[in-house]
């Protein structure tokens, strides 16, 4: 059984992809959804399948050198001949016809195409074809619905001799009603773009209700965001500073705060407010930094214990604290930390004020209900915990 190796999404798909079945990865112009199909494929290899990899998009030692950025050693698999690449991207551009061992000789004759493919799969008892990608083709062919007639018959064929297919295919180049139409053989159908994987097809039900799975790609391949969030590690190859005195998480800019620096902002609100406002204050500044996380988090799962646990690994991975959840009702929600930044000591006020007002708007996002909260216990009073509880406003 092919697998992601990204756990959430392979538990999404009952643990993995049904063999002799065939899957589509559906990208945009960035091609996160081809990294992602070479994962798999890499998967398959260890699992000691035997592969059949017809490029059309690059030249074998460019595919080659782009998965390896990403990741993805072939290497070793093309040595012991588990892996094989069929080049059907040189005659497709070679001013004259190139002839040799595993090349296509004429790949825009998608009928030779498609029976030398089948007539490989069958000789040479592979377990999975993969094919990178389909873009090309289209863009090229001069009838495409003939050419997704085709695609169509080749991988219900490929089904039919029980082996496992694979194609990457962009789908901003495909017109709509093309796409749709060449999508049909696919038992799995799985979008891979701007930030988020969606299981849009598939051939078993699915473990979750909402399979959205946002991602970064790293140099060791597509993971999902809370793998790369939720350790220190992970956070340190995400940083990079600029010339120009930016420093950047990803796509987002961020600073380096000091305790103290953070407990000034807190202390000054209370000083030019008063305790009452400054409270209020803090609160609102809370549920402002956490506008659309609860949403986020619900694309995700529909489990509210394990969407506020992802908070508790959040917070602790970037240094604000460890954060458990006590008890979770539907009217009562109690939440204790430690550690919490910024900390203090002999403080006749609360110092964490804003981690409810986070809180209550994630709640409030989550749920679709308006939650209210407050800091009840604050270890920069004397506490020797943080205690949160949040409650239903309506």
């Amino acid at each position: 059984m092919p697998k992601t190796k990204i756990k959430q999404v392979d538990d999404a798909l009952n643990g993995g992809i049904m063999e002799s079945s065939a899957v589509a990865f559906v990208g945009s112009l960035e091609y996160d959804n081809v990294i992602l199909m070479h994962q798999v494929t890499l998967n398959a290899l260890k699992d000691g399948k035997k592969v059949l990899l017809v490029t059309f998009r690059h030249a074998p030692n460019t595919l080659l050198k782009e998965t390896e950025h990403n990741g993805i050693n072939y290497a070793p698999f093309i040595e012991d001949g588990s892996l094989v690449i069929l080049d059907g991207y040189t005659n497709l551009y070679a001013p004259g016809q190139k002839q040799g061992e595993n090349i296509l000789s004429n790949p825009l004759d998608i009928g030779i195409t498609t029976a030398v493919i089948r007539n490989s799969l069958s000789r040479g008892e592979f377990d999975v074809l993969v094919i990178d990608d389909l873009t090309a083709q289209y863009t090229l062919q001069p009838n495409p619905k003939g050419y997704i007639k085709t695609l169509v018959r080749l991988m219900n064929s490929v089904k039919s001799l029980g082996v496992t297919a694979m194609a990457a295919l962009c789908g901003d180049v495909f017109e709509k009603v093309d796409l749709a139409a060449a999508l049909i053989p696919f038992d799995y159908v799985l979008e891979v773009s701007r930030g988020k994987i969606i299981i849009t097809r598939s051939i078993q039900p699915l473990k979750i209700a909402k399979p959205v799975f946002p991602y970064v790609r790293t140099s060791e391949g597509i993971k999902l965001v809370l793998e790369e969030y939720t350790t220190v590690e992970g956070i340190k190859k995400r940083l990079r500073a600029e010339p120009d005195g930016t420093l950047w998480l990803d796509w987002e800019r961020v600073e380096i705060i000091t305790e103290e620096s953070e407990r000034a902002t807190i202390e000054t609100a209370y000083e030019f407010l008063g305790p009452e406002k400054g409270k209020e204050f803090l609160y609102l500044w809370g549920k402002k930094q956490f506008i659309g996380i609860g949403k986020d988090a619900k694309r995700r799962t529909d489990n509210l214990r394990s969407a506020l646990k992802e908070i508790a690994l959040l917070t602790r991975s970037s240094g604000g604290g460890t954060i458990e959840i006590i008890e979770v009702r539907e009217d009562l929600i109690v939440i204790t930390g430690k550690k919490l930044f910024p900390g203090g000591k002999g403080s006749p006020l609360p110092y964490h004020v804003h981690y409810a007002g986070s809180i209550a708007q994630f709640l409030t996002e989550f749920t679709g209900k308006k939650w209210e909260g407050k800091e009840t216990k604050c270890e920069a009073m004397g506490a020797d915990h943080c205690e949160f509880v949040f409650w239903p406003a309506e």
